[in-house]
């Protein structure tokens, strides 16, 4: 089994929508604070810093969230390719799950083109992989 990396995201007054629900969009920014997290805490770098670009981004919404909420973001590592990585992440709210998100991420070289993922990056993402969730992968776009 994988490890897993978890950061916890408050949930503000300036994440609600009208209908005094963190807005479907907010879902995202919580699953980057803890990417961001997660890089500079596992690689050791952050993300601005990260040469990477999202390439797809998959949410599915299984609850509203509301102000006062504390949302666990739990994330492993999906897949690793030569050039690519997936990350899934789980939110939940007392230990009830809320959404789950899936992004694909390419790393680029200074020419803007997909570069292999550094080794010490490989080296460290390695035990957050989940080895079962591979049929899912996204195809690595510079094989």
């Amino acid at each position: 089994m994988a490890d897993s990396y978890t950061h916890t995201v408050d949930v503000r007054f300036r994440d609600l929508d009208p209908r005094s629900h963190a807005n479907h969009a907010v879902y995202v920014s919580y699953c980057e604070q803890a990417k961001a997290a997660f890089f500079e805490d596992v690689l050791e770098t952050s993300l601005a810093d990260a040469p990477t670009v999202i390439r797809s981004l998959d949410v599915e919404f299984e609850r509203a969230v509301t102000l006062g909420d504390r949302v666990e973001v739990s994330l492993e590592v999906g897949h690793l390719g030569r050039t690519s990585y997936s990350l899934t992440f789980s939110l939940a709210v007392d230990d009830e799950r809320v959404a789950t998100a899936r992004t694909a991420s390419v790393v680029l070289g200074e020419d803007g083109t997909p570069t292999p993922l550094p080794e010490a990056w490989r080296e460290r993402l390695e035990p957050y992989l989940d080895k079962d969730d591979s049929p899912d992968s996204p195809p690595d776009p510079d094989p």
